[in-house]
Parts: structure tokens; C-alpha cells; sequence
């Protein structure tokens, strides 16, 4: 894994792009050059060869081309061989991807101490030990997580309430369990169609550890590819094949070890932190948007999410608003007895 201090870290962010595509991302490649060196070339270059300076690549192509064949996993080798996380975005249309631009640079414009943390799953026996082992270290040492955690499994929240919560503008989302070419298997299937009540202010990034989620089979587009493309986030990070279950585990655990540690980070940072040792464990995945996407979420964002209906199974049935001076349901500390 490559783990570099962070004063030795290159700064430089290097968009590939077609000449069209260029006018319709401004808005982002304004924001980014708000916060470091900012690089544009043109598809013709070959952006590998431009490594060396450079802490994430914006890879922007035909449509034809899908996530799995574009890169061959979430990261690309400097010459010094050091990873350097790699984005994918597909040039559909001006329309789409100035969403996306106006969408990711919101989030760049963002500012704070990372998060909040969503946590989202199958209703499953396995998902819930995930996620239970997930709270426990977000927790840490101090028994409190570093940001607001909200455990929002399909156990807790329905599909049409979680697509609303997706709204609010999280840090950062993640979701154990199966997953489709069209989206994930929980909440009775939250799937590509769904996801136009989900836009709203853009969450940091999305991660799917699951199958198949970057996977373009039987669709136009896939479901990853869609969430960045509907500004429902600046990046996703998914999978374009099937996935170990153990392996995702790892992933889960080591994320949230990282966010533990600083939940304000960029995903491309996430990832290097997080990635397992072995390529098998990770070049299933793939980055679909800006890797340099800060984990940082809308103003105001965690008490919208401290007022979303997520009750446990021991939690009072009591609607929100109600009892007011008890802590909203959704909110969780959880410890280990």
C-alpha cells in the first residue's frame, strides 16, 4: 500500500478531456484550481506519462468506452511507482456532464471537518455485523465517532426515505451488500430509475462494496456512472465485476479505519489508505468521478440527517419531531458491551 507524508504528496490535479467537454466543466476545473495546480490536456496527450507531479487524474471519455475498459483499476503507476488514484467520467452529452461539473464543484467549494458518515446496507445478518464493526471503529478509543454516524440499513429506513436523505448533501455514503449493473439489492432494490428523487445537494462519494455496480451489462450506462452524471455525488467508488464478500469486508474495515483518522480527506486519499494488499482485492474497482472529491458535506447537513426516520429495532416507534428533547432517531453511538 502507498502511504507518503503528506508533505511529500503532489498537489497537481490533471484533467484529460475532449476540447468539447472543456466549456461544460469550467465550473470544476475553476473549483479545483481554488485549491491547488490544476493541469488540462486533451485526450491525443498521453496523460501517464504525466504522472510524476500529480495526486489525482480526471479521466473524461467516449461513451462507448465503459469503466472496466477505460482503467484498469482505481489507481495508475507514476514512474517512481507510487499510485496515483484515477477517475472516470463517460462524455454523454453537455447536459449531463455540467451537471456533474456544477455538482462536484459544490462540494469542492465546501468546507469543515469531514462527514457525516451514512452507513446503508441489505437487510442481512452479515451486513449488520459489518456495519456494527464499522460503527465500533468510527467510534474509536473516545466511544464517539470523529464525525456525525448514522446507520441508515434497509432494516432502519425505506427505500423512498433513504432517496430523500441522499438529498441532504453527506460527506460520505457507504453500502455492504449484493448490488446489479442497475443498482443495489436492498431497500426492495434501489435501482437507476429511482435515482432522480435522490438529486439534491451532491453527497461527497458514494462507495459501493459490492458486485458489479460499475458493471455496464444490459444498461447504458451503469448505476455508478449514473450517480456521478445525476450530481447525486462528485465520485463513486464501485465495482465492474464480481466481488469477494471477505474482500469487501476488507475494504469496509479499512475505510472506516481511515475515516477514523481523518474523515476530511479526499476519496483518492480514502482509497490509497484503505486499499488491501493484494491486486485481486482491488482492480474489481473502479473511481467513477473526481478522485480528488473532498469528503465534505452541505451546510447544515447533519442535523437534516439527525430528523431522518432510521429507528432501530430497540429504538421508541416515535415519529420525528416528536419527544424533541431526546436525541433523533437515526443518530447512533454504538459501543461494544
Amino acid at each position: 500500500m502507498c502511504r507518503m507524508p503528506m508533505s511529500f504528496m503532489p498537489e497537481t490535479w490533471l484533467l484529460s478531456a475532449p476540447p468539447e467537454a472543456l466549456p461544460v466543466l469550467r465550473p470544476l476545473i475553476e473549483a479545483q484550481r481554488e485549491r491547488r495546480p490544476v493541469r488540462v490536456i486533451t485526450p491525443a496527450d498521453d496523460w501517464q506519462d504525466q504522472l510524476d507531479d500529480v495526486a489525482g487524474v480526471l479521466l473524461v471519455g467516449n461513451r462507448r468506452q465503459t469503466p472496466r475498459t477505460a482503467l484498469p483499476g482505481p489507481f495508475a503507476t507514476a514512474s517512481d511507482g507510487r499510485r496515483v488514484p484515477v477517475g472516470w467520467l463517460p462524455f454523454t452529452n453537455p447536459s449531463d456532464l455540467g451537471c456533474y461539473a456544477a455538482a462536484a464543484a459544490e462540494v469542492h467549494h465546501r468546507s469543515g471537518s469531514g462527514g457525516p458518515i451514512a452507513l446503508l446496507g441489505q437487510w442481512d445478518d452479515h451486513v449488520t455485523r459489518m456495519i456494527r464493526r464499522s460503527i465500533q471503529i468510527l467510534n474509536g478509543d473516545n466511544g464517539a465517532p470523529p464525525v456525525p454516524l448514522f446507520w441508515w440499513t434497509a432494516d432502519r429506513i425505506i427505500r423512498r426515505d433513504l432517496l430523500t436523505a441522499m438529498r441532504i448533501g453527506l460527506g460520505v455514503a457507504m453500502y455492504c451488500g449484493h448490488g446489479r449493473p442497475y443498482g443495489w439489492a436492498g431497500y426492495h432494490g434501489l435501482h437507476t430509475r429511482h435515482l432522480v428523487h435522490a438529486k439534491g445537494r451532491p453527497t461527497g462519494a458514494i462507495l459501493s462494496l459490492t458486485c458489479h455496480t460499475a458493471n455496464r451489462h444490459r444498461v447504458g450506462l451503469s448505476f455508478a456512472e449514473t450517480i456521478t452524471l445525476s450530481g447525486i455525488a462528485a465520485a463513486a467508488f464501485s465495482a465492474v465485476r464480481p466481488t469477494q464478500t471477505v474482500d469487501n469486508w476488507y475494504w469496509g474495515i479499512n475505510i472506516c479505519e481511515a475515516l477514523s483518522k481523518n474523515p476530511a480527506c479526499t476519496l483518492g486519499e480514502l482509497i490509497l489508505n484503505a486499499c488491501p494488499p493484494r491486486p485481486e482485492q482491488w482492480d474489481s474497482y473502479r473511481i467513477i468521478g473526481d478522485p480528488l472529491a473532498p469528503l465534505l458535506s452541505a451546510p447544515g447537513a447533519a442535523e437534516a440527517c439527525s430528523r431522518v426516520w432510521a429507528p432501530g429495532p430497540d429504538d421508541s416507534p416515535v415519529p420525528p419531531g416528536y419527544l424533541s428533547d431526546f436525541p433523533a432517531a437515526g443518530h447512533f453511538v454504538f459501543t461494544e458491551s
